[in-house]
């Protein structure tokens, strides 16, 4: 009962954390089949003994050899897809094909069970262990191969979570049986234990299948609301600000006509304020205005340094060092340039305001098969954990002159990346500061 609970709490939750993460089904349905096994037995020890009195209801082998032939057969297919989407190596033109490919030899065992369903066929070891092997190696090549630190970690929790169980799966389903050995199962309960600790842990602490429960999902509905709200009251406020300047000017003219100076001068007050109104709302627009993209060549190095320069007085006046590292420095990348280019000039400046007396700011490009990888690493204060998980949310702000800055630098950011097909990751310790991961296709499709 306990080994069923845990499996199919763990299904639960990785489709309710991203039900659109093709990874995260695969995952999911991993972890369903291989805990229909764990319904077997609670059908055997828990549901059968109910039916004692009329147990030709149970004489009957379809529930039995249902969730056999799912736990046994389809465990070793799901993990192996999961292998092949969450390590990226394959184009999705492919997995798709391999789905279908993958799944013939359990149609044939599936007809060799109806026409002999008492045997067990040896043939079947000849794919399952191939399929479990292929998913976890898969998995470890990439590990070895990201090249961003963060998503590195996170794909050794990923791997934490299911390699040791699978291997396990692998010894006492396969392996040990073969040499006459069948009682490994009782220490099955806890490495399912320990697949599932690491499995919480890392989703709310570090993040398990690229996704941190804490941060990822919780301001995404907020700054699509704030969208639509920032539109309606722009356009009820520039009405208003609209009959502010016209009997603004009016007044200034009639005090300017009859010389007075004081009137004038409130006036101009007045209009000042108008203005200064006019460009906040602007601001605030531009931020959470939804943009098309459009997509071109661009050099990722060329967007780099055209943001550096663009913010080189800002930088020399705070006593800030730079340093680019490029692996690459033809890399290109198919982007919106503009919208990048305000993602990295909001990183780059709130990396400066977070060293006021000076330090040093890294930018680094690398790439890896499919994506630009960019991180942006300043030597400041750091984000305090208190802050870690609302850094997103629209009009969250830190800085002290929260009257000049709204908050919507980072939802801005994140909403680019998304848009991008990307992702934007945090890495901070307090006292020595804060690396920004972005990371986004080197190729869209228009």
């Amino acid at each position: 009962m306990l080994v069923l609970l845990i499996t199919w709490t763990t299904g639960v939750l990785l489709l309710f954390v991203d039900f659109r993460n093709m990874s995260a089904r695969w995952a999911s349905a991993t972890v369903f089949c291989g805990g229909v096994d764990g319904l077997s037995i609670v059908i055997e020890n828990y549901v059968k003994p109910l039916f004692e009195s009329n147990p030709a209801i149970f004489q009957s082998t379809v529930v039995e050899d249902g969730t056999s032939f799912i736990a046994y057969y389809l465990t070793p297919y799901t993990f192996c897809m999961f292998g092949i989407m969450y390590s990226g190596f394959v184009s999705r033109k492919y997995t798709r094909l391999l789905q279908f490919f993958l799944l013939i030899p359990i149609l044939f065992i599936f007809y060799l069970i109806s026409v002999t369903p008492n045997s067990i066929h040896p043939i079947t070891y000849f794919w399952k262990v191939p399929y479990i092997l292929a998913g976890s190696t898969l998995l470890i090549c990439s590990y070895f191969m990201e090249k961003n630190p963060f998503m590195r970690r996170i794909r050794c929790f990923t791997n934490l979570g299911f390699i040791p169980t699978m291997m396990f799966v692998l010894t006492n389903h396969y392996i040990l049986p073969s040499l006459g050995i069948k009682d490994g199962w009782q220490y099955s309960r806890w490495i399912i234990i320990f697949s599932f600790v690491v499995f919480i842990l890392s989703l709310f602490r570090h993040g398990f299948l690229r996704t941190r429960i804490r941060i990822e999902r919780q301001h995404i509905s907020s700054l699509q609301q704030l969208t639509s709200e920032a539109s309606m009251l722009n356009q009820a406020i520039r009405n208003d600000q609209g009959r502010i300047k016209w009997y603004g000017d009016k007044i200034k003219t009639y005090a300017m006509a009859t010389d007075q100076k004081v009137l004038e001068e409130d006036m101009n007050t007045i209009l000042y304020a108008y203005q200064r109104m006019q460009d906040t709302m602007s601001r605030i627009q531009q931020k959470t205005k939804e943009h098309d993209l459009h997509l071109e060549k661009n050099s990722v190095l060329d967007i780099v340094k055209h943001c550096l320069n663009r913010l080189k007085d800002h930088l020399h006046a705070s006593g800030v060092d730079i340093q680019i590292q490029c692996v690459d420095p033809s890399l290109v990348s198919w982007c919106d340039r503009l919208q990048i280019e305000e993602t990295l000039h909001n990183i780059i400046s709130n990396a400066i305001e977070a060293m006021p007396y000076g330090g040093v700011l890294t930018v680094q490009i690398d790439e890896s098969k499919k994506k630009v990888l960019l991180s942006i690493k300043d030597t400041g204060m750091g984000i305090p954990k208190k802050h870690l998980t609302r850094i997103l949310e629209p009009f969250f702000s830190t800085k002290l002159n929260s009257r000049e800055n709204f908050g919507l630098g980072l939802s801005f950011c994140y909403h680019v990346m998304k848009k991008h097909k990307g992702n934007i990751d945090f890495d901070t310790k307090e006292g020595e500061g804060t690396t920004v991961y972005l990371s986004f296709p080197k190729k869209m499709r228009r």
